[in-house]
Parts: C-alpha cells; sequence; structure tokens
C-alpha cells in the first residue's frame, strides 16, 4: 500500500520542528559561552522573531492589530509561555542542557493533569503509567549528574513544562480564531516585554550590546528554533493532527542532549540515556491515550450588512 503523501509531508514536518525546536539549549550555551545570560538570550532572540515575523503578516495581509476583548484572553496564555521559555533558558545555567530539555518534556503529563484536576477529565491508567515512569526517569537523570541533579535547576525546568502545559490549556480554552502565524506574533510579543521587565527587576541581568558573533547565534535562534520549528509544526498540525505532532516532538530532548554532547563534551552516561527515554515514554503514552474533544466556537461574520452567528469546529493545540 503506497504511503499517504499528506502524512509522510505532516511527518517529516513534524521531526524536522522538534529537531529545530531542539537547537535552542546548543545556542543558547553558545551565547553563555560569551558573555550573555539567560534573560539577554532570550531578549534577542525573540526581538529577533519579533523582526523576522513581521513581515510575513505583511505579506498575508493579516490584520495585525487584534480588538482589546481578545489581547486580554491572550494575555495570561502569553505570559505562561513568557514565563516558560524564561525558566526553560534560566534552567541553562544550573544543569546539563539536555536534562533541562528533557524534564521540559514533561508539558504534555502536566497538561493532562491539569485537565484532571481542572476540569475533571477521567484519571487514565496510562496517566497513572506515565507518572510512575516520569518519576524513574527523572530519578534516573539524578544519577546522569555528578553530584545529582540542582534542585534549582529541576525546579526551573518543571516550572517551564508547568506553565507551558497552563499556556495550551489557557489557549485552547479561549474562543480565539487567529491565524497562526498572528498568535506566535503575540506570543513572541509577550514574551520580549516579559524578559524585559524581568531585565529590569533582577540585580543580575542588564541589557547586553551583542557583538558580531553574538549575532550570528541571535539570528539562528530566532530563526531556527522559533520561526522555522513553528512553521513547520503547523505543517503538521494540519497533514496529522495535534497529537501525533506531539508525539514526534520525542526528538526535542534527543536533539538537545545529542548535540550537548558533541559540541559542549558533555557526558552521556547509561543513567542519562535511560532516563531520557522513560521519560519519552511515559509522554508518548499520554499522548496516544489522549483524545480532546474538538470544540465549537462563536464566529460573528458581517456579510451585506448583516451580521451571521456561526459555530466552527476547533481543534486541540499541543503547541504553538
Amino acid at each position: 500500500m503506497a504511503a499517504n503523501p499528506s502524512a509522510v509531508k505532516g511527518s517529516l514536518a513534524g521531526m524536522l520542528s522538534a529537531a529545530a525546536y531542539g537547537c535552542s539549549p546548543a545556542l543558547a550555551l553558545a551565547l553563555y559561552g560569551i558573555g550573555f545570560d539567560a534573560a539577554n538570550a532570550l531578549f534577542y532572540r525573540y526581538f529577533g522573531a519579533l523582526i523576522l515575523i513581521l513581515p510575513l503578516l505583511l505579506w498575508k495581509k493579516d490584520q495585525i492589530l487584534l480588538p482589546w476583548k481578545d489581547l486580554r484572553a491572550l494575555a495570561l496564555p502569553g505570559i505562561c509561555f513568557a514565563l516558560s521559555t524564561l525558566t526553560y533558558f534560566i534552567s541553562f545555567s544550573y544543569m546539563n542542557a539536555g536534562i533541562s530539555a528533557t524534564l521540559m518534556f514533561l508539558y504534555p503529563i502536566f497538561t493532562a493533569f491539569i485537565m484532571v484536576l481542572v476540569y475533571h477529565e477521567k484519571l487514565s491508567l496510562s496517566l497513572i503509567l506515565a507518572i510512575a515512569l516520569s518519576f524513574a526517569g527523572v530519578v534516573m537523570l539524578h544519577g546522569a549528574e555528578e553530584g545529582g541533579l540542582s534542585l534549582v535547576g529541576v525546579l526551573l525546568a518543571g516550572a517551564s513544562a508547568f506553565t507551558y502545559a497552563l499556556y495550551i490549556v489557557g489557549i485552547n480554552r479561549t474562543h480565539l480564531l487567529i491565524s497562526n502565524e498572528k498568535l506566535t506574533f503575540y506570543l513572541i510579543l509577550f514574551s520580549v516585554g516579559v524578559t524585559a521587565i524581568y531585565m529590569g527587576i533582577s540585580p543580575t541581568s542588564a541589557i547586553k550590546l551583542p557583538t558580531p558573533t553574538a549575532l550570528i547565534f541571535i539570528a539562528l535562534l530566532a530563526l531556527v528554533p522559533t520561526i522555522i520549528s513553528l512553521e513547520l509544526m503547523n505543517v503538521s498540525i494540519a497533514a496529522i493532527g495535534s497529537t501525533r505532532t506531539a508525539i514526534l516532538g520525542a526528538l526535542e530532548p534527543v536533539t538537545a542532549v545529542t548535540l550537548s554532547v558533541l559540541l559542549f563534551a558533555e557526558p552521556l552516561s547509561l543513567s542519562l540515556a535511560g532516563g531520557i527515554a522513560l521519560i519519552v515514554c511515559g509522554v508518548i503514552l499520554v499522548l496516544a491515550g489522549q483524545r480532546f474533544k474538538a470544540r465549537r466556537a462563536r464566529v460573528y461574520i458581517k456579510r451585506f450588512n448583516f451580521i451571521i452567528r456561526k459555530s466552527v469546529r476547533r481543534r486541540w493545540r499541543w503547541k504553538s
């Protein structure tokens, strides 16, 4: 039987998207190596991405401004998204970047747990087993780090996964119907704002002017794990759906660990490989068992001077 071209395209796009996103720890560490801290690296990453995505919105003739009510609805998910990336980047300073990426990959388990606690979805056997596997994976990761895992690093990576889960739940519970590019634009805008506020109140972080070398890494951060990854993800979601795309996201921590080992000589031990494998298996178990129902949102359309109310189906989005 011939392979479905759309499924092949979607799967390839999903794998490339995950691999591109997995490059962010290595690029961040490269900036740390030339004197940048997490806040500066993240601020310039998103500022550069903002410059790159704005022409795309103008080319597609997308209305950039959002109504105030839509902006308010996007505020909480947008802040959670920004906090997730900020805590993720800071965690690289406390532990192996590959381990941080693996712990951040726990976000689907946090998402499913929030759905159980807040929205009273049934606690499934797959979620219980996934939590057990992930806990065992964290225990193995603890043995992979010399002297054990940094508590601060674990808390930061865990906070990143949790706030990303809050973002996912929040964005899927809004009635916003906007293009993927516009959503990405506003998430980047929130990230620039939150990072700038953090730099303003943090006694250890101040704006640092980039050198020519730093500009190369900043451009790669803005392009590869941000714009390219998100655009490929949109292609993948359209072709094979959100859940399958999220499963392919298992390549994110694998890419992060591989680059950390190859570029920064971070050790690859049996404990590290085993811990990553257990966590990835736990997350895939959750993703494979989720069947989030598509919701219907009301849309008001002006046509021939009449206001028509339509009901459209919304797809569950694992990532943006």
